[in-house]
């Protein structure tokens, strides 16, 4: 059966970690609405009419929700229906300086009175970052979160609750894959967590 979609755009932001999505004025998507047939493909093209940005990277998500096929009279499938939603980042680098590079700094927080991990973006792109564990001094590892655990945006912080062997005083080391790289990186702590 064909299906139909729509295609928004948000501007992304960051706030206590929490990610926040608001309607993008400065990023288009055309078509807006689909439909697909079994066995098309459609492109969608993501617009920004204006210049590139100055500074940071500046990041949206790109949402492209499934909408329910209106059903024939005769239509007699009956049972649950799923609608899928689709969330694609879409990051725009900036035009001037240097290429932006995240910087990471980690350190240990209470969060509602339970011990987090706190990673702090002090650069100017984000940081994706993938297989967040600890590695113990005996060099024993302990997941914190598989696979792609989230987004570090410039200049924001994100939290994972942190399993008890990471707590002080442990001595060992926090690992991620930052950005897709094949090789988990040693993420440096503040000094005042060290």
């Amino acid at each position: 059966t064909p299906l139909h979609g729509q295609v928004r755009v948000f501007r992304w932001h960051q706030v206590d970690g929490v990610d926040r999505l608001e309607p993008a004025h400065d990023l288009f998507v055309s078509p807006p609405m689909l439909r697909l047939s079994p066995g098309q493909r459609q492109l969608v093209r993501v617009i920004r009419p204006g210049a590139p940005p100055v500074g940071e990277e500046t990041a949206y998500r790109l949402i492209v929700d499934e909408l329910p096929a209106p059903a024939a009279p005769d239509d007699a499938r009956h049972g649950l229906r799923f609608m899928l939603q689709y969330v694609i980042p879409v990051f725009l680098l900036p035009a001037d300086g240097p290429p932006p590079a995240p910087e990471l700094h980690a350190r240990r927080v209470q969060t509602s009175g339970r011990p987090a991990l706190e990673l702090r973006n002090t650069g100017r792109q984000h940081a994706q970052i993938a297989d967040l564990q600890y590695v113990a001094a005996d060099g024993r590892r302990h997941v914190i979160a598989p696979g792609l655990s989230g987004y570090v945006l410039p200049g924001q912080t994100r939290r994972w609750p942190l399993p008890a062997i990471a707590l002080p005083p442990a001595s060992g080391a926090f690992q991620a894959r930052i950005n897709g790289e094949p090789v988990a990186q040693t993420l440096p702590m503040d000094e005042a967590d060290r």
